[in-house]
Parts: structure tokens; sequence; C-alpha cells
């Protein structure tokens, strides 16, 4: 018997051993999660944490692999191993024939077999009992189970948190959608350059990075905004005239007149002759100064947005300084124009993939727009509600009509207007009507009237032919009120909308201004907190 037969006979125990101790740091590991989990629940019902349900099922995970990680650090030793497999009925045997291997006496020998005979005849690893603390699975089942009953309950920011959810999904389904179309456009358009393939990307990268920033619907719409703006830019390249630009200004110096030659004809070798021309000529510095001013002449013609013209630019900043060789100048200028080319001769497949990225971007700001109209919408659903009733007040101004009372010395009133309201007596029995009540039926002042939705009239529709009413009248002493309704406010009829569809309107209208235009960034603020007001 040696030691390697030990370890072999132990090994089943030693298996058993880190199990228990792997359930037993799992089980902290649990615990410890289960305790934040319950925490982030809590906060849940006080700060917008969006899929909090997920979140804590991640957290959850993660515990349980750092767990198990950990354990594999506690694979019990060698000395561990002997030390547990001796209290299980071993009476130190193993141990006394591990620190015996060197010993040849006959005692040894004996005892040594002794030893094997012992461990062939026992199942150490069923005498090992796994012996588990109750109160860590019990503390940790309870924690998990009451962070994910909190999840259920109704919070502050329940709705908050319902629209920011719905938010990501749409940004993240949108998201996917722009670039699925963006990695399909080669195959679609495949006349489209690489350059051009690497800006949609580039775009697509800083939407992305923008959407992960964005908290609210206005962040988002901000995001597509600024995306909408790059893809503007992006129209309005011209590559062949970016082409004739740079021939008109190559043309305008003897020494880079070769190179407008073969532009103009394009005759890539004579192209290549022509720099391999200006590159034994660069070795003079007036020859590089003057180079530098052909570029940036150039550059100035072009427009701002073009790329080709920052990188004129650049080439004539580092020639004038001397930082670039001839021969780096001379590469440069190759891989622009043939860039360019290839920009040119895809131009118009590239302006079809803007083309549908617009209509795509389009969608998506329409389907962002109405994230909160549809979680309010889905709420008034479940309550037996039409999206948008709101209970409302109101003492009746505005209404055209006449109130008596007789019995109660109530002086009636006739006013002229129209709207959704009454007049009002003395008795205050007529206070508060609304166009839908009863003729006749009056509420008590505080009687709440639940409308069809708030109204508010856009400004664009303002100013047309309305059907106005002018009612003139006197007050009288009869008992009786009598009502008449104007139809709606001056404007035309079915220019009323329902307050979220124009509020939604208005929101993203200013979104778009504050982009547009150079707005402090604390004036963007009160705008924001103006808009969040009115939901």
């Amino acid at each position: 018997m040696d030691e390697k037969y030990i370890l072999k006979s132990l090994r089943p125990l030693r298996i058993k051993i880190f199990i228990h101790k792997a359930i037993e740091i799992i089980s902290w590991a649990l615990l410890i999660s289960g305790c934040v989990s319950l925490i982030l629940a809590f906060a849940s019902l006080f700060v917008v944490i969006p899929f909090v349900r997920y979140k804590i099922l991640e957290l959850i995970g993660l515990s349980a692999v750092i767990g198990l990680i950990v354990s594999l650090f506690f694979i019990p030793s060698k000395k561990q191993l002997i030390m547990t497999a001796d209290s299980l009925g071993m009476a130190e045997r193993i141990i006394t024939a591990w620190y015996l291997f060197g010993d040849k006496s006959n005692v040894a020998q004996l005892q040594r077999q002794d030893t094997k005979n012992l461990l062939n005849s026992t199942n150490l690893a069923s005498r090992y009992k796994i012996t588990l603390k109750k109160y860590l699975y019990i503390f940790a089942s309870s924690f998990i189970v009451l962070a994910f009953a909190f999840t259920f309950i109704p919070g502050r920011v329940y709705n908050e948190t319902q629209i920011r959810e719905k938010l990501v999904q749409q940004m993240d389904e949108h998201e996917k959608q722009i670039k699925e179309q963006i990695e399909n456009q080669q195959e679609k358009n495949p006349e489209i350059s690489e350059e051009q393939l690497k800006q949609l990307k580039e775009a697509l990268e800083k939407l992305s990075e923008e959407f992960e920033k964005s908290k609210t619907e206005e962040d988002a719409l901000k995001a597509l905004t600024q995306m909408e703006n790059l893809i503007d830019d992006l129209k309005k390249q011209d590559p062949l005239k970016e082409l004739d630009t740079l021939q008109s200004a190559f043309n305008d110096s003897l020494l880079t007149k070769d190179m407008a030659e073969s532009l103009e004809s394009q005759d890539e070798e004579a192209l290549k002759q022509a720099l391999e021309e200006l590159k034994k000529q660069l070795d003079n510095e007036e020859n590089m100064k003057e180079l530098s001013e052909v570029l940036k002449a150039a550059a100035m013609n072009m427009s701002d947005n073009s790329a080709l013209s920052q990188a004129l630019q650049d080439i004539a900043s580092l020639s004038e300084s001397g930082s670039m060789s001839s021969d780096d100048i001379v590469q440069s200028l190759v891989e622009l124009v043939n860039e360019t080319m290839k920009n040119a001769q895809g131009q118009e497949a590239f302006e079809n993939a803007l083309s549908d990225l617009s209509g795509t971007l389009s969608k998506a700001r329409s389907s962002i727009s109405a994230v909160d109209q549809r979680i309010a919408s889905g709420k008034s659903a479940q309550n037996g509600k039409s999206p948008g009733a709101k209970g409302t007040e109101s003492n009746g101004d505005g209404q055209s009509g006449q109130s008596i009372d007789p019995s109660k010395g109530g002086n009636g009133s006739q006013g002229m207007g129209a709207g959704a309201g009454a007049g009002d007596g003395t008795t205050s029995e007529d206070a508060g009507y609304f166009d839908g009540d009863e003729p006749g039926k009056g509420r008590m002042p505080g009687d709440r009237q639940e409308a069809d939705y708030k109204r508010i009239y856009v400004p664009e529709r303002l100013g047309g032919d309305g059907n106005e009413v002018a009612l003139s009248g006197q007050k009288l002493d009869s008992g009786s009120s009598t009502y008449s309704n104007a139809d709606g406010a001056p404007v035309m009829k079915g220019a009323m909308v329902p307050y979220e569809e124009v509020l939604s309107e208005y929101r993203q209208e200013a979104v778009q201004s504050m982009d547009r235009q150079s707005i402090p960034a604390g004036m963007k603020e009160l705008v924001k907190s103006y808009f969040s007001s009115l939901d």
C-alpha cells in the first residue's frame, strides 16, 4: 500500500466533503443575495428600477455562480481528508500509515496492511453525513420570496416604472431593427461602399450610446433626433461634387495640375504617375507649403459636414508642420481619392439606404412617443374606463343658461358664451353643470363629474370658421332652469383631440426644438419639468 492507494480509496469521501462545503458556501451567497434583493425590491416601490424581477433573478444566479467558484478554493487538503477519515471510525490508522510509509519494520508493515484491509471493507463516504444549517436556507428562501412579493405591490412609482420598462423594450426593439437594416444594406444595395457602410454603423453606435443613457421618453426622442440629424448630414454629402471641387483646386496650381487632369479623365494610371511626380517635388519645402495651401483651399470650398474636407484639412496641417513625410502625404491622398470615387459610385445606393433608415426612425419615433399613452390606456381599460377619463370639478363657467328658483329666493343669471358649464344661482343647485348632464339636474358644489377626456386646442387648427353662439338674456324670477348647449368652442368641428395625444405632440416638438437650437441646460430642464407636470 502506498500514498496513491490511500488517496484513491478516500476520493469518494473527498468529493462528498467538497459538496458539503459548496452547499454551505452557496447557501451563504444566496442568503446575502436574498437580503440585497429584498432591499432592491423595497426600493423599487419608491425609486424607478425597471425590470426589478429580472435583476433579482440575475443577482441570485450570479451569487450562486460566485458561491460555486469560491467553493473550489475550499477543496479539502490531504491532511484534512485523512483526519476526517480517521474521525469516521478509522481510529487514526490512516494518518499513522501515512507517516510510516518509509518505515520497513514488521510492525509498520502490519499496521499498513491492517489499514488497507479496513479501507477495503469500510465505505467512509457513506459514514460522512452532510448536515445543513437550516437557518441558512430558511432565511435565504424567505428573503427571496419576500423580495419577489414586494415586486407585485404597486408603489409610488409604479406607473413610471411601467413606462420606463416599456420604453426600454421599445428602444431595444427598434435598435435591433435598425441594426438589421444596416447589416442588410450591403446585400440590398451592393454598390454601397465600405466607408458609407461604416458611417451608418457609426451612427447606430451613437444611437445605442444615447439609448443606453436615456431615462425618459424625451431622452429617447432626443437620441432619435440626433441620429436623424446625422442621417440628414449624410444625405447632404455629394462625393461627385467634392471630387469636382478637389479637381478645381488642383487645377489652380502648377504643382497639382497633372492630378487635376487625371481626376477629370478618371484615369487611375495617370493619377498614380501624377502622384509619383508630386512625391518627388515634395522634397522641396516651398512645394510642401504650396500643396498645403491647395488642400486647405479645396477643404474650404466643401461643405462643413464633409468627411473629405476634414481629412484634407488634417493632411494640410500635418504637412505644413512637417509632421508628415512626402510618402505619407501621397499615400493619404491616394486613399482619399480612391475612397471618394467609390463613394461617388455608390451614392445612389447610399441615398436609398438613408431613405430606408429615415422611415425606420420615423416609425421608432411614433412608437416611442406613444409609450406613456399605451400605458395609460391599459390602466384605464383595467379600471373599466375609457382612455383619458379623469374626474374633474368645475363650477360650470362659460355655459349659457338660466337658473331661477323662486322657492329659495335665488337670483338666476344668464350669460353669453360657449363651453361646458352652467350659470349658477345663489342656491348653487346648478353649480358644476357639464355637457352631458340631464337638463335641469344640478349637482351640489364639489360633486365630481367624469368627463370623456380633457380637451385642448391645437394652435395650428385655430382661426377657422366655427359655430359661434351668442345668447342674450335677462334675470328672471320664475322657478325653472333652462340650458342651451354650445357645440364646442368657436373652432371647426373635429378640431378637438384627446389631451394625451396633443400633449405628446407638444412634448415631441419641444424636444426637437431644443435639439435644433442652442438652449442653456437649465432652460432644457425647466421645459422637461413643465411637461412632466402635465402628465
